[in-house]
């Protein structure tokens, strides 16, 4: 289970509503030959995987029903030293337990991420990650105070303030180094987002000039980033061409959502394709048609019939287009 804590500053502005996700991992210490899962969050600097000391797992305290028979998201991990590995892999494992919160009391919750934390880690890392989960749910409070003081709002200065004063916050709770093993993928990703909106309301820029500017802003993001950010902008994409659509707007509408969200080039595809489709159902429309006149003809014996519709099937599909006929109601073209 992924708890969908990502990007909470701004999620009611955000006009993508992009999530990072990342497969869950059961706490551990980790393994000479175990591997990290792949992140979008990068990662401070420390020894290899098989230099990390080894412990048994934890068994973690009765948690929500939510979570019952999930994965645990997030790894508990020391160095050689016997000090606290810092990576994003804590923070994953802090929300995991906190995404419960209405369904059990939040000491409760403090209390099941305490146990797992003293049963599995041994001193100094124990006692450094029980003071890291202490500041990290004091960061949570003080956040909420914050979103009071800078309410949701499209104004584009009042969104770059509140990540701004977010981030100070951040710095005054956490060093450095966990604030980078924490934050700082989500820091990226909002900082594009702020930048793509600037991009989208700069009057001074065509649509074609915008669409090139947000495609290279994108571009400058790190590649796995990017990957992950693929499937919810082309949902996005659906969805919001969709609602275009049922609205009725033109296709230089369409076009324009399209060049902000994925660029000219793959607009471009995307148009060759709505034609292909576009002419795809009109030729099972006049195959429909045609059909149903066959059908439709007195004086013909069924053998008959049966004979002109396959002849007119073999006369306007090659045998791939046939199979994909077959597929659809035979008496009404394709959506």
């Amino acid at each position: 289970m992924k708890a969908l804590v990502y990007l909470p500053l701004l999620a009611a502005a955000l006009l993508l509503g992009w999530q990072l996700s990342e497969p869950a991992q059961e706490p551990e210490i980790e393994a000479a030959d175990s591997q990290l899962a792949p992140n979008p969050t990068p990662r401070s600097d420390g020894p290899p995987a098989g230099l990390l000391r080894s412990a048994p797992v934890a068994s973690p305290a009765a948690v929500a029903p939510s979570l019952r028979g999930t994965d645990i998201d997030g790894r508990l991990q020391a160095n050689p030293d016997g000090s606290l590995l810092i990576s994003d892999q804590l923070r994953h494992l802090f929300d995991y337990y906190l995404s419960t919160a209405g369904e059990q009391s939040h000491a409760d919750i403090v209390r099941q991420l305490q146990a797992l934390i003293s049963a599995s880690l041994p001193d100094p890392a124990r006692a450094q990650a029980l003071d890291l989960l202490q500041r990290y749910l004091a960061y949570q409070q003080q956040l909420i105070t914050l979103e009071q003081t800078f309410p949701v709002a499209a104004d584009l200065d009042a969104l770059w303030a509140r990540q701004d004063a977010v981030q100070r916050l951040r710095a005054e709770l956490f060093s450095a180094e966990e604030h980078q093993a924490f934050f700082a993928g989500e820091e990226l990703y909002n900082r594009f987002t702020l930048e793509r909106l600037a991009i989208l309301r700069n009057p001074e820029l065509s649509e074609a000039d915008k669409a090139y500017e947000v495609e290279a802003l994108r571009e400058r993001l790190p590649e796995d980033l990017q990957a992950l950010l693929v499937p919810q902008i082309h949902q996005d994409l659906r969805q919001q061409t969709s609602a275009l659509r049922d609205k009725g707007a033109s296709e230089a509408e369409v076009r324009a959502l399209r060049l902000s969200l994925v660029g000219p080039e793959a607009t471009d595809r995307l148009e060759t394709l709505d034609q292909q489709r576009a002419a795809w159902r009109q030729r099972v429309s006049d195959f429909n048609r045609e059909r149903e006149a066959i059908l439709s003809q007195p004086g013909l014996a069924d053998s008959d019939r049966a004979s002109a519709v396959q002849a007119l099937l073999e006369e306007r599909f090659d045998h791939t287009e046939q199979l994909r006929l077959s597929a659809i109601e035979p008496t009404a073209p394709e959506s």
